[in-house]
């Protein structure tokens, strides 16, 4: 199996170039203009989280505060347990976006940036939505064993995506801004492999996984040696 991360980035990128409106530019946001909108944005997705991983123990349509009705594919009856695990790596998750927004330098020192490429970021959202749900060929024989598994955490990010959508209807934060950060293709790949060998994502990903199946979600069980193995090979970011 190839080395995951590159594939993310190269998804990732590719992403950011077909959201591009031809023709269309912003002006480039300054950091603080950045780091206003990046804080806001999640925690407006933390604000969906909830609802949205309640329906992780329920095979009943949940409605969030916005509004909006899911049904997720009940993967283990302690979604409470479950929760924390996703919780406990919080810290790593967040560790990983500033680390991202300071690498990419999407941003300049004040409001008098130039012109940079518009981004369509309702587009963004529903293209990154699009390939998470529809895997390659080679990724849905990997993932076959655990596929209930995997559509209830698509099911989960369109949630999330939904609510956050609904809370920004009026407008995104960049839009109030009138900016955009710029990120290049080269700079955001660069950026993503940087930050995730930095955290050691193998790793992470065999205590994540661990955690999971002792919250209930024992089918996972089989692909944790494997992460743990491929994070014994790497080095990375330790915690004390």
């Amino acid at each position: 199996m190839g080395d995951c991360s590159e594939k993310v980035a190269n998804q990732g990128a590719d992403i950011i170039l077909k959201s591009r409106i031809a023709g269309e530019t912003v002006r480039q946001c300054s950091c603080a203009e950045q780091q206003e909108c990046t804080e806001e944005m999640k925690a407006q997705a933390k604000e969906c989280s909830g609802p949205c991983f309640a329906a992780f123990g329920s095979k009943l349509p949940i409605k969030s505060r916005s509004g909006l009705t899911t049904s997720l594919v009940q993967i283990t009856n302690r979604p409470g347990d479950l929760r924390k695990c996703f919780d406990d790596k919080d810290d790593i998750l967040q560790g990983f976006l500033t680390c991202f927004e300071q690498k990419v330098e999407g941003c300049v020192p004040d409001r008098n940036g130039p012109q940079i490429p518009k981004t369509n970021i309702l587009k963004l959202f529903s293209i990154g939505e699009h390939r998470l749900v529809n895997q390659s060929a080679a990724m849905q024989s990997i993932i076959a064993p655990i596929r209930h598994i995997v559509n209830a955490a698509g099911d989960f990010a369109k949630c999330i995506k939904d609510c956050f959508l609904a809370k920004n209807a009026n407008g995104f934060c960049f839009d109030r801004k009138g900016c955009q950060p710029l990120v290049l293709e080269s700079k955001a790949k660069n950026s993503f492999r940087h930050c995730t060998r930095k955290l050691n994502w193998k790793r992470e990903a065999g205590e994540f996984c661990d955690c999971s199946v002792n919250a209930g979600v024992t089918d996972l069980k089989q692909y944790c040696a494997m992460f743990r193995l491929m994070g014994k090979r790497t080095g990375g970011r330790r915690r004390a």
